[in-house]
Formats: C-alpha cells, structure tokens, sequence
C-alpha cells in the first residue's frame, strides 16, 4: 500500500498543479491606467520603414531608421481618472537612403556630418529635442487631448506614444482568449481611424501580455485631402497593476493618395516598430 500510494503521489502533484494553473488561466483581471503623479519612465523606441511613393510617372523608393528615447512624466492624476502625460524628446537617430543617397544623424553628434541635406534635416529635428507633448488620456487609455501637431508638424515620421502603442483597455474585467474591440481618432478634428480588436493572450505574475490587429481608413492627411487605408497589428506586456507598457512591438501597412494642384501621389509605407519602457 505503502509503495503503491508513493507511486501515485507524483502524479497526483503534476495534476493538482496542472489543475491550478487552469484556473488561474481563467481569473479575469482588470486592466486600467493607474498611474500616481510625479512617476516617471523613459521609452525607447525603434522604428525601421519602406517608403514607396509616385509622382509623375516617376517612382522612389525610401529606407528610413528612426531610434527616439523620450521621458514620460505623469503630470497630473484627475479626480475623474484622466492622466495628462508629458514626452519630452531626449535623443534622437535618423539614417535614410533615397535613391542610393544616404543620410545619418544623430542628436548625440550632430556635427558629424556636414552634408548639406543632413544639416537641413538637423535644423528640424533638432527643434525636437527638449520639445515636450502633453497628452492627456483616460483611465482606459483612450485619448482625450494631443497636441503633438504642436511639435510634430514637420516630422511626421518621428514619432512615439503619438505611433499608438499606449493600449486601449475594456471597461470590464476580462481574462485570457477574451477580445474587446475599441475605435480611436488620434485627431479630434480629423477623421483618421483606427478600428481595432485587443485580445488577452497571457497573464503571467504581475504582467498581462495583449495582441491586437486594426485597420486604419482616413480622407485627409495634415489638412489635404487623401485616401487612407492600412492595416496596423502587434502585441503588448503591461504591468496589470498599473497599466503601464512594458514592451511592444507593432506592424504597420500604410497606403495613401494624396493629390496637390490636380497631381495624384499615390504613398505605400510598411513599419515596423519596437518599443520598451522603463
């Protein structure tokens, strides 16, 4: 009996443990922003991107590297739960080759190259540095305010949380296999779209890892008419006690028509980006 019941006591263990981890697989969480102000963390961001775009019959195609590290500052927790977050750009590394021309800079050496073409793209980026943008979202992440336009007007390829990748969370608890589908417009004033379905793929300890796939569609792009049409999909680790991205990685498949004085300029942009937050 002895032998039989030791020979039985493992498996019994690995099923008991089996059993366990089931259902804490089934524990639903809630996942919301809950951030205290005065916190702060440094993204660090990586953005890798095809070009291709026509003109007169005439096709081009751009390669573009873009690495940013911003400071996110929690500026003010309302009582309405509303966050107000300020990205302040701190570093900033930009290399593109255009038909066979390559162009690098790096804010951490901006003397580097003497190229006039570089000097001019310094001249912009370098009103970046130390620029900050103010968000403000809800404790689901929604958005509420951006004025990132302030900053970004002439660098609409350099970009970090105003990319998306701050998750838009249910409005109810939910646990793993579980999908919420949300719909944001990054612009208030315009009618740019991202539709998008979240999935709870995995909570592990204290950290929540989430997919999602999207679909963007837009008629106008900085104030011009065009046509806007892609796909955007990727996955997210947060901290499920706060909220508070951990990692990301996203894809992005962007096409665009944009016309100017009658002339049709049709825009195709893949990216891929990754991001860590500590």
């Amino acid at each position: 009996m002895k032998n039989l019941l030791k020979k039985s006591y493992l498996p019994l263990c690995v099923i008991a443990i089996l059993f366990s981890n089931q259902l804490m697989g089934q524990k639903s969480v809630e996942l919301l922003y809950n951030m205290k102000q005065g916190e702060q963390f440094t993204f660090n961001i990586k953005t890798s991107q095809d070009i291709s775009m026509e003109m007169q019959g005439q096709s081009m195609v751009i390669k573009q590297g873009i690495e940013l590290v911003q400071d996110v500052l929690v500026a003010s927790v309302q009582e309405n739960k509303h966050f107000t977050l300020d990205f302040t750009y701190k570093k900033i590394k930009f290399n593109q080759n255009a038909m066979g021309m390559d162009v690098t800079w790096d804010s951490e050496n901006p003397e580097a190259n003497a190229n006039p073409m570089v000097q001019q793209i310094a001249q912009s980026m370098n009103k970046i540095i130390g620029s900050k943008v103010s968000s403000e979202l809800d404790q689901y992440g929604n958005p509420v305010k951006n004025i990132a336009s302030e900053v970004m007007a002439e660098n609409q390829a350099v970009s970090g949380f105003e990319s998306g990748m701050l998750n838009v969370f249910p409005d109810h608890k939910v646990k793993v296999g579980d999908t919420w589908q949300v719909e944001v417009k990054p612009e208030k004033q315009s009618d740019f779209l991202v539709k998008s379905v979240y999935k709870l793929e995995e909570v592990k300890g204290k950290v929540a890892t989430i997919s999602f796939e999207g679909v963007v569609t837009g008629t106008e792009a900085k104030g011009q008419p065009a046509k806007i049409s892609g796909t955007i999909s990727g996955k997210t680790q947060v901290t499920i006690a706060t909220g508070w991205i951990i990692s990301a990685s996203v894809n992005q498949a962007i096409n665009m028509e944009m016309e100017n004085e009658g002339m049709k300029m049709p825009i195709k942009m893949n990216s891929y980006i990754e991001m860590t937050s500590k």
